[in-house]
């Protein structure tokens, strides 16, 4: 169910609510009354104006990696996937972001054949505590027998590297 229909169908219920109050509110002392009116016609506003705010952005899509909205003029990617007939099928949306943040992590022996670096540069690098920094938030991932690596790392820690050794090379 999307924000919307899920925001639709709260203002139904306290429309509903709103109606079984008005059949009982003379019985009621008027503080209470006076209270429970404004509740209600405060909760409607609010949830009418949320209802009104989301509309307008035209979106009733969310991704599934990141769960933020997706706005219409972006193009998601949108799998209906069942692994067999007795699964519930599932439905993955996934956001433009997320698939390009998905193509910059990289296993260390592509990341190394992609920046020129001789095999083994990275994994040794890590043993040595040189990616520290970058594992501890998330940048350098070590997953049993491989270590992923984003492309962050690979432009910030190895490229300007690379290149004064290219400077050192070229006097």
């Amino acid at each position: 169910m999307s924000i919307i229909e899920s925001t639709k169908e709260k203002i139904v219920e306290l429309e509903r609510a709103a109606d079984q109050f008005a059949l009982i509110k003379d019985t009621l002392p008027f503080e209470v009354r006076f209270t429970t009116q404004g509740l209600i016609d405060n909760q409607l506003k609010d949830l009418r104006y949320r209802l009104e705010k989301l509309t307008s952005l035209r979106s009733n899509k969310s991704c599934t990696v990141c769960d933020n909205w997706i706005k219409e003029d972006q193009e998601p990617v949108q799998l209906f996937y069942q692994y067999n007939n007795t699964a519930d099928p599932a439905n993955i949306t996934v956001c433009p972001s997320c698939i390009g943040s998905m193509k910059k992590v990289m296993f260390t022996n592509e990341a190394e054949k992609l920046w020129g670096l001789q095999p083994g540069t990275i994994k040794q690098d890590r043993r040595l505590g040189n990616l520290q920094a970058f594992e501890e938030i998330g940048l350098v991932y070590h997953t049993g027998r491989y270590i992923k690596i984003h492309e962050l790392v690979m432009k910030n820690y190895y490229e300007p590297r690379i290149k004064e050794r290219e400077k050192k090379a070229k006097k």
